[in-house]
């Protein structure tokens, strides 16, 4: 968020606290990268936290710019937040165990997306990504052995190409990676969130048909959108 932002957040918010129980963020909490600005948004996020708002959150893509992500994860667990980074987190919610795996992931594409980017990028998936996928799979398998009644995926990329509906077709494997997608089928999860692509669609499903959310604002065309557990079939 950007520090010249401060107070325009707050207020869209404040409704948060009398419609949900826990806040997730799914990443882009920040304009450039930059541990104050994340502290701004905190700021601006305090009074939902006081009134006992759980606000467990990922970073995003532009929150890595600054390399200050270190720094932004442990300034905003210092004020309360949870921000995963393939690890996981169990709250309680009206009497229900809610577990939510988080991860920022990466980019990559979708089936053959990913040859074609490769070539473009010059990239390849790195050995960090991997360990991190491993984990992330490992924290989400993990949630039903510690009782979870409901598993949350919580990503800022997209594990499918569905919720990308409307980026251009050039742009798609830079905002997503079918091995999420893969992560959260093989794992396990009630539902899955991401907010990457600010032109995409809302919903979308897995290959396994767990529903899926694109919850970046732009698409949203709100400040938030409440999600009631366990999510009904008929959505996404």
């Amino acid at each position: 968020m950007e520090v010249g932002r401060r107070g325009t957040l707050g207020p869209e918010l404040k409704a948060v606290a009398g419609s949900a129980d826990v806040l997730l963020l799914a990443g882009g909490l920040t304009a450039s990268g930059l541990v104050s600005e994340a502290e701004t948004l905190a700021d601006e996020l305090d009074g939902l936290h006081g009134q006992g708002v759980p606000i467990v959150a990922v970073l995003g893509a532009g929150d890595h710019e600054a390399g200050q992500e270190s720094l932004m994860r442990a300034a905003l667990t210092s004020m309360g937040w949870k921000v995963l980074e393939a690890s996981s987190v169990i709250v309680e919610a009206r009497g229900l165990r809610l577990g939510i795996a988080g991860m920022t992931g990466f980019p990559g594409g979708f089936g053959m997306d990913y040859q074609l980017w490769s070539l473009v990028r010059e990239h390849r998936r790195t050995d960090r990504e991997q360990v991190r996928a491993a984990r992330f799979a490992k924290e989400l398998g993990s949630l039903a052995e510690q009782g979870a009644d409901f598993r949350v995926a919580l990503t800022h990329y997209s594990p499918v190409p569905a919720t990308l509906a409307g980026e251009p077709d050039t742009d798609r494997p830079d905002l997503g990676n079918d091995l999420i997608g893969e992560i959260i089928d093989d794992s396990g999860a009630n539902v899955a969130l991401h907010a990457m692509a600010r032109r995409g669609t809302h919903r979308g499903r897995t290959p396994a048909g767990i529903p899926v959310f694109n919850v970046s604002q732009p698409v949203l065309g709100a400040p938030y959108v409440v999600l009631t557990l366990p999510v009904p079939a008929t959505l996404g």
